[in-house]
């Protein structure tokens, strides 16, 4: 499937951009993560999730005692990066309609493939196209179980590049942020089988 997206969306490139970014890790997954599409080291290494963001997500990953390349399936749902000229530099900025609609049906198989019995949707562009919603409110969607299309139960939670941003803007925020984060990915693996629950254990006050 790889060779037949890449072949597909290829014409979808043009000369500021380099390769199609199909995902990566274990096929076999139980889990799948998911992104809005590739940024400018993604375009350059040819693989999802290898820039700032990747780093914040695998070290997070590494934390929970997950391995990115044995544990999950890593993807984004448009396969090229979306970029614009500003001057003598490229900037990244929201796919247009004719990337997303081209990528989906790639997207869909992806899926449909791996078959994960979990799916963690990260930042409200990928959610809302997994969900199949015009807009997404992330106060409101972070953190709960949702269902998709697939069948399969999705968790949204914040894109890693997000908490960066707020990193360099307001470090406290960016500190809940990332809580947050871990707990949604914590949360997620644990659905999927990776890790057991954590269950708190209580004692009788009256035992002593």
């Amino acid at each position: 499937m790889r060779r037949e997206t890449e072949a597909a969306l290829s014409t979808l490139l043009t000369p500021d951009q380099t390769q199609v970014v199909f995902g990566e890790g274990n096929p076999d997954a139980p889990l799948m993560l998911v992104g809005e599409a590739p940024g400018p080291q993604e375009d350059r290494e040819g693989r999802p999730f290898v820039g700032k963001s990747g780093q914040l997500l695998e070290r997070v990953l590494t934390e929970l005692g997950l391995d990115r390349s044995r544990d999950v399936w890593i993807s984004n749902v448009v396969k090229v990066w979306p970029t614009r000229r500003q001057g003598r530099s490229l900037r990244t900025r929201p796919p247009n309609a004719a990337e997303r609609q081209a990528s989906w049906p790639f997207f869909e198989r992806e899926v449909r493939l791996i078959r994960p019995k979990a799916l963690l949707l990260l930042g409200g562009t990928a959610a809302k196209a997994v969900l199949g919603r015009s807009a997404v409110r992330m106060r409101d969607i972070r953190g709960k179980w949702l269902e998709t299309p697939f069948g399969i139960p999705a968790l949204v939670t914040y894109h890693p590049s997000y908490i960066l941003r707020m990193q360099g803007m307001r470090p406290d925020e960016a500190e809940r942020l990332l809580a947050e984060f871990r707990a949604d990915v914590r949360a997620a693996a644990e659905r999927a089988g990776l890790l057991a629950p954590i269950h708190t254990e209580t004692t009788d006050a009256g035992a002593e």
